[in-house]
């Protein structure tokens, strides 16, 4: 309840300050589920709060957002959440110190620096940016995950926290030249560890320089980053005994025998004229390189992708192509490389008074080299059309998707395809209630065996008022050995102008061949308030 301690602070302080305007919503949500999801990662009772208070102070925006449910556990990773943040510039006046200021926020947020130094980790803490005439500087630190003791198969984790700081020339977002340093490192002790060390706590130091280059108001644009890392596997390791190396770098890195190297290149560039598109990029992460601040970038890896789109008829059709390459294992330090090798094509028609109709077709091959050189060979073609229409005073909206995804390797024992199509038919009446139809089926097929899945679903929305909406409807799903079916309930109800009352309700029954069969009846309720 920490979070909410100090947001109830800033809100008290700020009420009691003059030339405020305070707006915003704020929602509680609970649900309960007759049966214990075992399947599932959602229990079957919880509930969520969320509050999100904007205020203005002399104009200058500030923006709250405040996130607590029962579903927080000291065995994962935050889900709670609390970030206040204000962007000053977009309200002052150009000149003033104010102006300057870009960004500025606390609590807990997913700032973005680069590719390969702060991206999408998360910090609890602070961040900022200011830009000041052609100078830019950007800091952001705090705690990125908090220590979690193992837990049976659960290795844990330790708590980590993270620094970043990207400053130089220019915008991020036009022409710039930036240097960006991060340094991330695991408190020891702060678990208790067991006597497997399956985790050991490690530090992370990464250096990047940034390029961008905006020409011609934007019809072309060039964007570079190069970047070196130093990962430390285990801190607690023995230190560096040579004469190789000056003792003052080892002092300043904290470098140890577990140390490693590793450096990575990102370029790409775009250029747009007339009615045409082409892009490319280039990319090379080293087997050595470690970032902590962009945990779902893959290294030993390299890449190159080209695209070219092409308008036509007043962007009444559009065609596409595109291309790539990525292969792994640099070193050759591995027992195998993998090499991918992706294109497609793609086409769209969209003339006025007549269907919107989209197709693609993407082939890709990935050979695996080892000792038995297996190749694996996949297809995508999909096509989708969307039609909005009157038919005898009705707004239609209809929708039909088909796709196709077919996949094959080696003897053929794990080939695997996938066929669907949807059609879905949406219909307003002047009551005014929409009635929605979907009716879909799937073949999928592992090895020689295949499975064909048949879905309906048909719901109707009331909209009594411009607050106010009920939905009812059900669905049903039957395959070769397994059947479902639901009855869902939901609707808003208001209350009064800025009090709504959310009800929601499902059904479910479900049936297997293979598996035990089950009920579950899920009932929620909620309230959400506007000011």
């Amino acid at each position: 309840m920490r979070a909410s301690a100090i947001l109830l602070i800033l809100i008290v302080a700020i009420t009691a300050a003059d030339d405020i305007e305070i707006s915003g919503s704020s929602s509680f949500y609970y649900q309960h589920s007759s049966e214990d999801n075992t399947w599932s990662e959602i229990p079957s009772e919880f509930w969520r709060w969320r509050l999100n208070p904007v205020f203005r102070i002399y104009g200058i925006p500030v923006v709250a957002h405040l996130f607590i449910s029962s579903e927080e556990s000291m065995q994962r990773q935050n889900m709670n959440r609390i970030y206040i943040s204000s962007s000053p510039s977009a309200s002052s006046r150009d000149g003033s110190v104010l102006s300057w200021i870009s960004t500025i926020g606390i609590g807990a947020s997913n700032p973005y620096f680069t590719t390969f130094t702060l991206n999408a980790a998360d910090i609890s803490g602070a961040n900022m940016a200011i830009n000041p005439g052609g100078f830019y500087f950007a800091a952001a630190g705090g705690r990125n995950r908090r220590g979690v003791e193992p837990d049976g198969d659960d290795p844990g984790e330790y708590e980590r926290n993270l620094y970043a700081v990207k400053t130089g020339l220019g915008s991020p977002f036009g022409s710039h030249l930036h240097l960006c340093m991060l340094y991330g490192k695991d408190e020891n002790g702060s678990i208790i560890e067991d006597s497997t060390f399956r985790i050991t706590p490690s530090e992370n130091m990464v250096a990047s320089l940034d390029y961008g280059s905006v020409m011609f108001d934007g019809a072309f644009r060039i964007d570079g980053e190069i970047a070196g890392s130093m990962f430390t596997r285990d801190i607690r390791s023995p230190g560096i005994d040579s004469d190789e190396v000056p003792q003052w770098l080892l002092d300043f890195s904290g470098a140890n025998v577990s140390s490693g190297l590793g450096w990575a290149l990102d370029l790409s560039s775009s250029v747009r004229f007339s009615e045409n598109m082409l892009s490319a990029s280039f990319r090379r992460v080293g087997p050595g390189f470690e970032t902590m601040g962009s945990p779902y970038l893959r290294n030993d890896e390299i890449s190159i992708e080209t695209s070219a789109d092409r308008y036509f008829l007043n962007r009444q059709i559009s065609a596409g192509l595109w291309y790539r390459w990525e292969s792994d294992n640099l070193l050759d330090t591995k027992s195998s490389t993998t090499t991918g090798n992706t294109y497609g094509a793609r086409v769209g028609f969209a003339f006025r008074d007549f269907p919107k109709i989209y197709l693609s077709y993407s082939p890709s091959y990935t050979d695996l080299q080892d000792s038995s050189s297996t190749r694996f060979e996949t297809s995508m073609i999909s096509i989708s059309a969307h039609y909005r229409h009157d038919i005898a005073g009705l707004d239609v909206n209809s929708q039909a998707a088909f796709s196709i995804h077919d996949n094959s390797a080696g003897s053929g024992s794990s080939d695997y395809s996938s066929t669907s199509a949807v059609l879905r038919e949406t219909v307003s009446l002047e009551l005014p209630v929409v009635i929605t139809g979907c009716i879909s089926t799937r073949r999928t097929r592992t090895g020689s065996y295949p499975v064909w899945t048949y879905t309906g679903d048909l719901r109707g929305t009331w909209f009594p008022s411009s607050s106010l909406s009920i939905t009812l409807g059900g669905y049903y799903t039957t395959g070769d050995d397994e059947r479902k079916r639901g009855i869902v309930l939901k609707g808003g109800v208001p209350i009064c102008d800025f009090l709504t009352a959310n009800l929601s309700g499902e059904y479910v029954s479900y049936s297997s061949d293979i598996e035990k069969d089950y009920t579950n009846t899920v009932g929620g309720a909620g309230i959400t308030v506007i000011w």
